[in-house]
Parts: C-alpha cells; sequence; structure tokens
C-alpha cells in the first residue's frame, strides 16, 4: 500500500476538483475544499464511497441521519438515495470516489467476497488511511496499472473493515413500487403522469406518494429528475454540449437544467464537464 500522502489545493475560495483516467473508466473522483454547498437528496448509478477532510456536516438516508466529521468514511450504495450537508452553511472538505458496480462485484467475486456492504460510515482510522492511498494513486501521474493495483487492495481492505464491524444492514424493496422504479428509469426524459404510475403499482395516487416517498426516500418526481441528472452527467462527460443535454435530458430549458443539477452535483454542469 502506498504510503503517499495526498496534496490538498490551499485556497480562500471554494474549490471543486474532479479525477479521471481514461485507462479507469471505472473510477471517478471528486475533491471538494472550503465547500458550502447542499445536495437535495439525490442518487448515483455508482457504488460511492468518501471522507471527511474538514468541517462537519449530516449523512442523510431515507431512516437514519449521522453526523459526520473529519476522518469519517461513507459508503453509499448504488441508487441509494441521500444526502450529505453541512451545519449552518459552514464550510466543509471531503473527497468522493465512484465506482461502477459491476466492476466492484467482479472484483468481489475474484475473490470469494460476499455482497457490497451497505450504506454506512466507518469511523475507522485505518479506513481514513486507505482512502488517503485511494487518493494519492488516482490524482497522481502514474501509470493506469500502479493506480488499479492501489485501488483493488485498499477497496479489498476497506470491505474487509465493513465485514469485521458488522454493519451490513438489509435494504428491503417492494416488487410492485420497484417496477415503478424500473419505469421511471426507462422513461426518465419523458412526461409521465401519477396516475400511470399509480396504476403500474395497483395502488391509488395518494398512497403511491407515501409508500414510495417511504421506500426510497423521495417522491418519484424528484426520482426522476435525479435519475435525468445521472444521465446528464454521462452526456457531458462524453462532451455533448450544454444545450443539447439539457434537451436530451427532458428539462424545459438551460436555467432549469442548471438549477438542478447544481442542487444535486453541487457543481454547474460546466464546472463538471471541465477537466484540468
Amino acid at each position: 500500500m502506498s504510503s503517499r500522502q495526498p496534496s490538498f489545493p490551499s485556497a480562500s475560495a471554494p474549490v471543486v476538483e474532479f479525477w479521471r483516467d481514461a485507462d479507469l473508466p471505472f473510477c471517478e473522483g471528486r475533491r471538494a475544499v472550503g465547500s458550502v454547498s447542499c445536495y437535495a437528496p439525490h442518487t448515483h448509478p455508482t457504488f460511492s464511497i468518501g471522507v471527511v477532510d474538514a468541517g462537519a456536516s449530516t449523512f442523510s438516508l431515507p431512516h437514519q441521519q449521522t453526523q459526520i466529521g473529519p476522518g469519517d468514511v461513507v459508503l453509499i450504495n448504488a441508487d441509494e438515495v441521500h444526502s450529505c450537508n453541512p451545519a449552518d452553511r459552514e464550510s466543509w472538505g471531503y473527497r468522493m470516489f465512484h465506482l461502477d458496480r459491476q466492476w466492484l462485484l467482479q472484483l468481489l467475486q475474484e475473490n470469494d467476497l460476499d455482497a457490497l456492504p451497505a450504506s454506512q460510515v466507518l469511523h475507522s482510522p485505518r479506513a481514513c488511511e486507505l482512502m488517503d492511498d485511494i487518493t494519492a494513486a488516482m490524482g497522481g501521474k502514474d501509470e493506469a496499472l500502479q493506480k488499479e493495483t492501489v485501488l483493488i487492495a485498499a477497496l479489498c481492505e476497506l470491505f474487509g473493515i465493513c465485514r469485521e464491524a458488522d454493519l451490513e444492514m438489509h435494504q428491503a424493496r417492494c416488487a410492485d413500487l420497484q417496477s415503478v422504479r424500473d419505469y421511471l428509469q426507462a422513461h426518465c426524459c419523458d412526461k409521465i403522469a401519477l396516475e400511470t404510475l399509480a396504476q403500474l403499482a395497483g395502488v391509488g395516487r395518494y398512497q403511491l406518494i407515501r409508500q414510495f416517498r417511504a421506500q426510497f426516500g423521495m417522491t418519484p418526481h424528484a426520482l426522476q429528475l435525479d435519475m435525468r441528472i445521472n444521465l446528464a452527467r454521462d452526456f457531458l462527460r462524453r462532451g455533448a454540449s450544454l444545450a443539447d443535454v439539457a434537451y436530451r435530458t427532458g428539462f424545459a430549458d438551460q436555467s432549469h437544467f442548471h438549477r438542478i443539477f447544481k442542487s444535486r452535483v453541487a457543481a454547474t454542469p460546466a464546472q463538471y464537464q471541465l477537466i484540468a
């Protein structure tokens, strides 16, 4: 495991930085320094692992809130509704890595490991050290072979810490509401009537709203917006123009797209697309 410590930019203004490597398309990194941005409840199609570098924040899952601070490591399952916001708009800093779920499942299978751990917070100095190793590798100039070596070794040990702490939680999914979620995913850029979703679930519209929020942490419309933003991120990574992305993801105009994107990514579409 690398002994290098990650370097942190020092700036009076907030800093947002993204890490990507074309040879490692299954991993995307992000660092925020001095951030005061707040996130609306949202999801990622990836498995996400983050660590707090400075300040304090509230990590929220649909049925749980946890206060986190420097050194705490957060694991978030793919498609898990969550948010993580500083208290009283105070600044904080963090690093986050988004990992392709299928790539991770293959890694687990190769090593005879169990299923991915549940969304959780680890108060573990060793977990924080592993995040430093990943940061130093992914943010450095090493070849892809070295980066992937460090990443895999760190992840396998990190998942071992989760098992040892026995922090896995069962995430129940209701089959009829899952069909509604699947429909939203398939038609996320379309106009969808609430009545259509209620018929799919076999319940009334009010029952659908209440049960869907209890199951997934947000209303069907809020989740549809979240799915659109995840799709928009993919288009932006591929170099599509902002106007084209707003149109293709079903937003009425660029202003609406900009506002919803920033509420869920804590960066503008232009900032996200720009790679230093």
